[in-house]
């Protein structure tokens, strides 16, 4: 298999940007090291001793970003509290009635939820020292919050199936023509974040309607629980194609050997920001400081980067192998309100949709 894969489909498939694997890699050397640009912020962190971040990165993401933070400030103790991001927001809100302040440092990838604690007084406002170098796009204007990496929310296929890829579909539309009933896996919205940001912001932007969705429900749609379970199914060949598959749960995939591509369709791509926040009253102020600069570094989005599968923001780092560079790929803006009201009546159009009870 060919780590370095990206390419794109000439002649009918040429909209088709194929997503290769990736492989974990230390972080670029500079000039000088994070430990001596942060001298100052490590001095006033060590007398606090530790710093907690909230996350909902995933497992080998927070165990590189552990091994990484230990070796470089080994005199302030990260701890890292990891949920699923509909989880963590619940979990913040309950302590927060409780009167209680536990993270230093919060990542989730709603924007509406952070704007929504900014303005409840939650969030400091801190502009990084690479602030002005990370675009306007991925960024609070006021440093309420950075995001330091996205994943592509892709479409996705089985190339055993498909050896040939010029003939997959190349826009949403497509998915509506009736040779592709049966063949369709998709995460079920209800359960799958990454669905449900993918299709509020479809309807949001107008790229698709409510006729596209019964359009979909017309196509005997296989759901799973998560895109995991969706690879699982696409490897297997129990269905063939999906028009969403998280690049991460993809590049994993192909890492293992197994049968699975991801491409981007003409309309674009919608991403999912990590983005970080400072929350006020937190116990460590200066170590939080001190992991936001380290995480929204070229040294530390690379190190995030290659271990999650996910596309920096810095300028200065680079993606991981096989993945596009931001700038290269037309991104689908995305900012609803995805888990609150909105989010409720459109689940409950959905299963009326798809005569679910």
């Amino acid at each position: 298999m060919n780590l370095d894969r990206r390419t794109l489909l000439k002649g009918a498939a040429a909209a088709l940007l194929i997503i290769g694997a990736t492989s974990a890699a230390i972080p670029t050397a500079r000039a000088d090291t994070l430990p001596e640009r942060f001298a100052s912020l490590y001095e006033a962190a060590k007398k606090e001793g530790s710093v907690v971040f909230y996350t909902s990165y995933r497992q080998e993401t927070s165990t590189a970003v552990l091994e990484f933070w230990r070796k470089i400030f080994p005199d302030v103790k990260l701890n890292i509290v990891q949920k699923q991001t509909l989880d963590l927001i619940p979990s913040i809100e309950a302590e927060k009635a409780a009167g209680r302040t536990n993270p230093d440092v919060v990542f989730i990838s709603q924007r509406f939820i952070l704007d929504g604690w900014a303005k409840r007084g939650y969030i400091i406002p801190y502009k990084v020292r690479d602030f002005d170098k990370i675009s306007v796009k991925y960024k609070d204007p006021n440093g309420n919050y950075v995001a330091t990496a996205v994943t592509l929310l892709a479409a996705a296929y089985n190339p055993k199936k498909f050896p040939d890829p010029s003939v997959l579909p190349k826009k949403i539309s497509d998915f509506l023509d009736p040779k592709w009933k049966g063949r369709i896996v998709f995460s079920d919205p209800k359960s799958a974040a990454s669905q449900l940001t993918w299709l509020q912001t479809l309807l949001a932007q107008k790229i698709i309607d409510w006729e596209t969705i019964k359009g979909f429900a017309r196509q005997d749609f296989l759901f799973t629980r998560g895109n995991a379970e969706s690879v699982r199914l696409l490897v297997a060949g129990e269905r063939d194609l999906s028009p969403l598959i998280s690049s991460q749960n993809v590049i994993t995939a192909r890492e293992r050997g197994q049968s699975i591509e991801s491409y981007i369709l003409e309309e674009g791509v919608v991403v999912n920001e990590n983005l970080l926040s400072i929350f006020k009253g937190g116990p460590n102020p200066n170590a939080a400081k001190l992991l936001i600069e380290v995480l929204t570094s070229a040294e530390g989005q690379e190190l995030v980067g290659n271990a999650g599968s996910y596309i920096p923001t810095h300028p200065d780092s680079a993606a991981p192998k096989g993945l596009p560079r931001l700038q290269d790929i037309k991104v689908i803006e995305s900012d609803e309100d995805i888990g609150g009201e909105e989010t409720q009546k459109f689940l409950e159009q959905f299963d009326i949709v798809f005569n679910r009870g």
